[in-house]
């Protein structure tokens, strides 16, 4: 009994000592929890990250719906893994994080995050909101490193192996590049701005392509192939119109919106032709040609042939529709309508030489009394009449006997509305007859010089206005040739009369004043806008006069008007100081010029002749054949006036009657060059006209 007792008290102590161990090896295990848990998240949302691996030591976990992580087995040695797609991995050590230690719980929490590393998105045409594929799409970062990708069939891509900052940039054929900064971001959609435009251009009346148009799109262009297709590449965000422009074609401007391709129609607005006698079939080597919306209209292009041998011509800028006038010296002014692919390449113009009478502007005033020269013109070979616009009476030279819309007119009150002169130019119309306005320029218009005494010659001593007093009571005053003021005001008063029907204005007295005394003191005694020396440099005197013309002849011609000049006789001879007047100098700057070589102004002995007033017909001969000589090869004709009045003041008065007239005029007509004659007669009573001058028509 004793020994048994001792084995129970040995094997109960056992079993105490061996209670005390467990004891103590589960106190000691207590220092590790026993369960690691947490949430990851994601570093830039702060969302739970689902299906994350989780691994610590040899135990595994994959985060639920809430991104949460439950691990067992682990140790503070151990290193937390998490990896996750799209996600940079993660390998965080656990030795001394100080959420594990210092804690006997049995559950300790570690929460952490994941960077993402990945970048979605589409990429989108910015015009049609169609996907874009194939577009390369960059990532750039850490200055070296790229990783790169294309869209697919959807406009989609994906980058992985990103940082969390870098640079994206978009590349596709057809489309303006893209770059964007990028920082924390997971998605990114991109719209691409299409950079191209194609298409055909094609004639409008033919319907074929428009070989070598130019298509400018802002800074960029291309010009089209042998069928009319081009394309434009490189086209920048700012660009807004489309320009088409080729040769021979109206230019197309349009705003560019947001298209891709666009086909265009051009419309042939370049008239390429000849111009050819009618009768003859030769080329007309002299013309303006020009082309308006109205008629009458001021050109909207134009262009002058001067001795063009083949009569050819090339009209830029034609107007869809409008009027093609020629106007060409010795021919009729022919005016063709302009209609859409219906403008003839090839024009014939008619010889026309104009047999005119002048009247007065008092004449033209009285209609009753103009009525008497309208029907002597419709009976006889006479054609046209020539209406002085400026008053030619002594009392108020240079008034314009209508109601002109010059702004220097009304600004001077230098008109009065005597005359309808749009109403009197479509009577004569109506009626068959050429009409000629004409215009006193430097001389005989004391009206305006009177308004700007500033605009005329002045006598450099006193300050006065320089005049010619050839009678009692007359007085002549003269506006300054270089004054461009009174260049503008004529011109403006031409273009007018052209615009008001007219077919032709003249300008006269288109001249210096002669000077009788010594040459040198021309410009030193008289006052000019600026300085003349008629004996060391007279060359200046003459492109004064041909400067003027130049201007009047272009814009007179561009109202739809020929333009003519009077010149004084002798100058059939030669250039003439100090009027300063050349009929060669002068030939390239009008359409006619009219010489004044009236048989009771020449001298004696002039043309060898002992009395040249009683000699009307070889005075007109000899002054002729010197003229058109003057003037040959130059672009104007020669068309004279004729003396149809009797000049008291001749070496020798001779009554000027039938005879006489018809004299000059047979003398004139003997020379098939010259294109016409006019009649003068100041007090326009013209007795040779009348009197059976001028034949009866046929």
């Amino acid at each position: 009994m004793i020994r048994r007792g001792r084995v129970y008290s040995v094997q109960r102590g056992f079993t105490t000592l061996l209670f005390l161990l467990l004891i103590l090896v589960v106190v000691g295990c207590s220092s590790t929890p026993a369960t690691l848990t947490g949430v990851i998240t994601d570093a830039y949302t702060g969302e739970p990250v689902a299906g994350a691996l989780v691994e610590v030591g040899a135990s595994t976990s994959t985060t639920s719906d809430e991104g949460v992580f439950s691990v067992t087995r682990w140790s503070n040695r151990d290193t937390l893994e998490v990896r996750a797609p799209q996600y940079e991995a993660l390998a965080l050590p656990l030795a001394g994080r100080p959420e594990l230690s210092g804690t006997n719980a049995l559950t300790v929490t570690l929460n952490t995050s994941l960077r993402p590393n990945s970048l979605t998105g589409v990429v989108l045409d910015e015009f049609t909101g169609t996907p874009v594929q194939d577009a390369q799409v960059l990532a750039t970062f850490d200055v070296t490193r790229t990783l790169t990708t294309t869209t697919d069939l959807e406009g989609r891509y994906t980058l992985s192996g990103l940082p969390e900052q870098f640079t994206l940039a978009v590349e596709a054929e057809n489309f303006a590049a893209a770059s964007e900064e990028i920082t924390r971001t997971t998605a990114f959609d991109l719209n691409l701005r299409p950079n191209v435009l194609a298409g055909t251009i094609t004639d409008r009346y033919t319907a074929e392509g428009v070989a070598g148009a130019t298509v400018q799109v802002g800074d960029v262009r291309a010009q089209t192939d042998a069928s009319g297709t081009y394309r434009v590449t490189g086209i920048a965000a700012d660009a807004v119109t489309v320009e088409i422009s080729a040769d021979g074609y109206a230019t197309l401007s349009q705003e560019l919106g947001q298209v891709t391709a666009l086909d265009a129609v051009l419309r042939p607005d370049t008239l390429r032709g000849r111009l050819i006698d009618k009768d003859s079939g030769q080329p007309i080597v002299n013309a303006a040609i020009l082309a308006t919306t109205t008629f009458p209209g001021t050109d909207v292009t134009f262009e002058r042939i001067v001795n063009r041998e083949d009569g050819s011509f090339t009209l830029p800028s034609l107007p869809e529709q409008g009027y093609l006038q020629v106007l060409s010296p010795g021919y009729r002014t022919e005016i063709i309508p302009i209609e859409p692919g219906n403008v003839p390449t090839e024009i014939a113009l008619e010889r026309f030489r104009v047999k005119a009478l002048y009247v007065t502007s008092a004449v033209a005033s009285v209609p009753n009394l103009l009525e008497e020269y309208i029907e002597l013109i419709e009976r006889t070979e006479l054609n046209a009449i020539v209406i002085d616009i400026k008053s030619d009476l002594r009392d108020d030279l240079g008034m314009i006997y209508y109601d002109s819309q010059v702004p220097l007119a009304r600004e001077l009150n230098l008109s009065r509305p005597y005359i309808d002169m749009p109403a009197l130019v479509q009577r004569l119309k109506d009626r068959g007859i050429y009409t000629i306005a004409r215009i006193q320029l430097f001389s005989h218009d004391n009206v305006l010089s009177d308004a700007r005494p500033e605009w005329s010659i002045r006598v450099r001593e006193t300050g006065e206005v320089y005049a010619d007093y050839p009678g009692p009571g007359i007085r002549y005053a003269y506006l300054d040739p270089t004054n461009r003021n009174v260049w503008e005001y004529n011109i403006q008063l031409g273009v007018e009369a052209a615009l008001m029907g007219f077919d032709e204005v003249n300008y006269d007295y288109i001249r210096f004043p002669d000077w009788f005394g010594p040459r040198a003191e021309f410009g030193e005694k008289l006052l000019f806008s600026e300085p003349l020396d008629a004996v060391n440099n007279p060359g200046r005197m003459f492109e004064v006069i041909t400067e003027f013309m130049d201007e009047a002849h272009r814009a007179v011609n561009g109202s739809g008007a020929k333009m003519s000049i009077c010149v004084f006789g002798r100058v059939v001879l030669g250039g003439s100081l100090t009027i300063a007047q050349d009929m060669q100098l002068m030939g390239n700057y009008t359409d006619y010029i009219s010489p004044m070589p009236y048989p009771s102004l020449w001298w004696p002995g002039a043309f060898d002749l002992p009395s040249p007033v009683e000699e009307p017909y070889k005075v007109l001969e000899a002054a002729n054949a010197a003229g058109l000589k003057t003037i040959e090869g130059e672009y104007a004709r020669l068309r004279p006036w004729l003396q149809d009045h009797t000049d008291p003041w001749s070496y020798k008065v001779v009554r000027y009657g039938p005879v006489e007239v018809r004299a000059q005029i047979d003398a004139t007509e003997k020379f098939p060059e010259i294109d016409g004659w006019m009649l003068y007669d100041s007090a326009n009573a013209y007795r040779g006209a009348f009197g059976g001058a001028a034949r009866v028509a046929p």
